[in-house]
C-alpha cells in the first residue's frame, strides 16, 4: 500500500470514528433531552382552598389557575404531620414521622434515610434545591448536586425537658395577627441575598435562584430536577403594600365556626384553642387585616410562581417538565375559632394545595379521593424513570392516575401529631367518606366528609357510629401502637422522667 493510500485509509477511518462517537453523543444528548425534568415548589402554611381553581372568589392566582386547567389538581391532599420539619421530612424520605423519628421543628433530620434527591441525582439528574427545607443538621447534605437555604433552623439540644411541649407553656397565635407593609421600590436587597423584608426578604432570593438555575438548564444536556422551598404565606404578615391594596377594600367574611371561645369543639382541640390564646375573642378588626395580608401573600407567591413558569416558556423546557405545586401544611384561618396556627387535624390545618401538570398529565382534571404528600417519592421515582420501590414506604405513585391509567383508589391516609398545644398525641386517618382522630387520653372524634366537609357534627358523640370507630381504632392499631408510640416521642423530648414520671400529664414541679 502507497503511503498516498495509506494516508486517505487513515483519514476516512478516523473520519467513521468520529461520525460513529458524534452520533452516539446526539443518541445520549437525545435520551437526555428525552426524560422530563421535574419542578417541585413547596409553600409555607398554604390554606388548602385559598385559590381561585378552588371556587374562592376573592383571591388571585392566575397563574395558580393556569396550572390546574394545564393538570391535574387534587382537592384533599394530607400531610404527615401539620408542622414544617417533620412534614417535609416525611415527604423526602417517604416515610410517616414515626418511622424516621421525626416528632417536631428542630429535630435532627436521619442521615440514615435517603432522600428522593438523592436517587433523582444518581439517575443522571442535574438536582438542586433553593429556598426552605428546615432540615436540621443536613443542610447540604440533602442529596442534590448543589443546595441553597434560605433559612437554617439549628438542631435544638436541651439537657432535660423541651418545655416548648407542656401544656402550661401556651403561644398566643394573636401575636401572630400584625399586619406590616413595604414599598418593592424600597426593596433594596442585593440579589441572591435573603432580605429584612419578612418572608419576602427570603422567598425573593429563592425565586432569583430558581431562575437563574433554569436559564442554566436551557443549553445542559442532562434533565434536571429542582425544589423550590416558599416561606410564604406563613405569619409574619409583612408584605409589598401592592399585595396588601389588592385586597384592602375586599370584605373577606369570616370562615364557618369562627366562634372563640368554641364550646362546640371536641375537649382537646378546645384546650388547644386555650393554649393559642384564642379563647378570649380577637380583635375583629385586626382579624379580617390579617386575613387580607394573607390572601396578598398568595397573591404574591402566585406571581413568582408565574415567573417560574414564564422561563420554562421561554426556554423552550414547560412541555417537558413536570411541575408540582403544593404546601408543607396548612393553616387555620378562623374555621373553628382557631388562626395563627396550624398543627390541628382539621382540614385547614392537615390538608394542603396540590397541583401537578406534564407530559401526558391529564388537562383541568380533579381528583376528590385523599391523596398524601409522602406519595411524592413513588411518584417522583416513576416521573424519573427510577425503578425503586420499598415496602416500608406508604406512599402510592399517583402518575398512573395523573396520566389517566388508573383510578384514584380510596384508601385510608394516616396522619400523626407530637407537638405543641395539646395535651397528648393525635393521630388521624381519613378516606373519601370519613375522618376519624384518635386523641391520647381523650375521646375520638369522627366526621362525614361527604356529608360535612365543614367538621361541624361529631359522629363519635353518637352511639350508632361505635362499630364504625372500633373499625378505624382497629386499622390505627395495625400502623402502630398510639400509646406506645405517644411516650417514645416524649420520651425523645425529655418529657418521661428517670422515675417513669411522664410531664405532659403528671403535675411535676418544673422551672
Amino acid at each position: 500500500m502507497n503511503k498516498k493510500m495509506k494516508f486517505t485509509t487513515t483519514i476516512v477511518f478516523k473520519l467513521v470514528i468520529s461520525i460513529m462517537v458524534l452520533c452516539f453523543c446526539n443518541t445520549l444528548k437525545l435520551r437526555a433531552q428525552d426524560k422530563p425534568n421535574i419542578l417541585f415548589i413547596c409553600t409555607d402554611q398554604q390554606h388548602p382552598s385559598i385559590s381561585g381553581f378552588r371556587g374562592n372568589p376573592v383571591v388571585k392566582t392566575p397563574n395558580l389557575d393556569a396550572l390546574a386547567a394545564d393538570g391535574m389538581h387534587f382537592t384533599r391532599t394530607y400531610v404527615s404531620s401539620p408542622v414544617c420539619g417533620p412534614s417535609r421530612a416525611a415527604y423526602m424520605y417517604g416515610k410517616h414521622v414515626f418511622q424516621i423519628k421525626n416528632w417536631y421543628n428542630a429535630k435532627a433530620w436521619p442521615e440514615e434515610e435517603v432522600t428522593w434527591a438523592s436517587r433523582v441525582t444518581n439517575s443522571g439528574y442535574y438536582t438542586a434545591h433553593f429556598g426552605k427545607m428546615d432540615s436540621p443538621g443536613l443542610y447540604g447534605k440533602l442529596g442534590f448536586t448543589e443546595e441553597w437555604h434560605s433559612a437554617k433552623r439549628p438542631v435544638r439540644v436541651v439537657n432535660g425537658a423541651d418545655v416548648r411541649f407542656l401544656p402550661d407553656r401556651p403561644r398566643q397565635a394573636k401575636g401572630h395577627l400584625t399586619v406590616k407593609t413595604f414599598r418593592l421600590e424600597d426593596y433594596k436587597t442585593p440579589k441572591y441575598e435573603v432580605g429584612k423584608n419578612g418572608q419576602y426578604g427570603r422567598d425573593r432570593p429563592t425565586t432569583d435562584w430558581a431562575l437563574r438555575f433554569l436559564k442554566e438548564r436551557k443549553d445542559d444536556d442532562k434533565p434536571w430536577m429542582l425544589h423550590v422551598g416558599l416561606l410564604m404565606p406563613h405569619w409574619p404578615f409583612t408584605l409589598p403594600q401592592k399585595y396588601y391594596d389588592m385586597y384592602a377594600d375586599v370584605d373577606i367574611p369570616l370562615p364557618h365556626d369562627a366562634k372563640f371561645p368554641n364550646t362546640d369543639m371536641h375537649p382537646a382541640l378546645q384546650s388547644f384553642q386555650q393554649w393559642d390564646g384564642l379563647d378570649v375573642p380577637p380583635n375583629e378588626e385586626k382579624l379580617k387585616k390579617a386575613l387580607k395580608a394573607y390572601y396578598g401573600m398568595i397573591t404574591c407567591v402566585d406571581d413568582m410562581l408565574g415567573e417560574l413558569i414564564a422561563e420554562l416558556k421561554k426556554n423552550g423546557m414547560y412541555e417537558n417538565t413536570y411541575i408540582i405545586f403544593t404546601s408543607d401544611h396548612g393553616d387555620n384561618l378562623g374555621e373553628h375559632g382557631m388562626i395563627g396556627n396550624k398543627h390541628t387535624p382539621m382540614e385547614g390545618s392537615v390538608s394542603v394545595p396540590l397541583v401537578i401538570a406534564g407530559p401526558g398529565v391529564k388537562r383541568g382534571a380533579k381528583i376528590d379521593k385523599p391523596v398524601a404528600l409522602v406519595d411524592m417519592y413513588p411518584t417522583i421515582m416513576d416521573m424519573a424513570g427510577i425503578n425503586y420501590h420499598d415496602q416500608n414506604m406508604p406512599g402510592k405513585s399517583l402518575l398512573p392516575v395523573l396520566q389517566g391509567n388508573e383510578a384514584a383508589a380510596d384508601r385510608n391516609i394516616f396522619s400523626e401529631w407530637h407537638g405543641v398545644g395539646f395535651p397528648g398525641a393525635w393521630y388521624m386517618l381519613v378516606n373519601k367518606k370519613y375522618k376519624y382522630v384518635f386523641y391520647e387520653r381523650n375521646r375520638p372524634s369522627l366526621f362525614d366528609m361527604e356529608a360535612d366537609p365543614k367538621e361541624l357534627n361529631d359522629l363519635a358523640l353518637d352511639p350508632a357510629y361505635a362499630g364504625k370507630l372500633k373499625e378505624f381504632e382497629t386499622e390505627l392499631y395495625t400502623i402502630l401502637d398510639p400509646i406506645k408510640t405517644a411516650r417514645e416521642a416524649r420520651m425523645q423530648q425529655g418529657l418521661i422522667t428517670t422515675d417513669g414520671k411522664d410531664l405532659m400529664f403528671d403535675k411535676v414541679d418544673m422551672p
